[in-house]
């Protein structure tokens, strides 16, 4: 019983603490990714480096630095990489070549079973 109880109060805190985030820092901290592995955002990921980025977010917002600031402090620190999705024409790469490759393996496979089909029809007819 006393084992629910604590996990019903460490649940209560963790929820007040989520909520009193800033909507700017909680958005930064699910753009950005975990600078230690590159494979979580910072609102996931439980490193050290990433609790160190959680509170140096926090303290930029609370100077009242704008959500551009401090993408482009990140960036300038660890790259592009550190984005969770890519800005610019990256994003346009990254999201249109997977459809131009469907639509290429597509239009090969067309192609293929074109041909396929004539051979097969010439031969029936010899």
């Amino acid at each position: 019983m006393r084992i629910l109880v604590r996990f019903a109060v460490l649940l209560t805190i963790a929820c007040a603490a989520h909520a009193a985030l800033l909507p700017l820092e909680s958005r930064l901290q699910h753009e950005l990714l975990a600078p230690c592995c590159y494979r979580e955002t910072l609102d996931h990921h439980m490193s050290q480096e990433a609790y160190n980025m959680r509170a140096e977010i926090h303290q930029m917002v609370l100077s009242g630095k704008s959500e551009r600031q401090i993408i482009d402090f990140y960036k300038a620190r660890y790259g592009m990489r550190i984005l969770g999705e890519p800005e610019g024409v990256y994003w346009w790469i990254g999201t249109l070549t997977p459809f131009a490759v469907l639509a290429l393996g597509l239009i090969g496979l067309i192609l293929m079973l074109r041909k396929w089909s004539r051979s097969s029809r010439a031969q029936a007819a010899t």
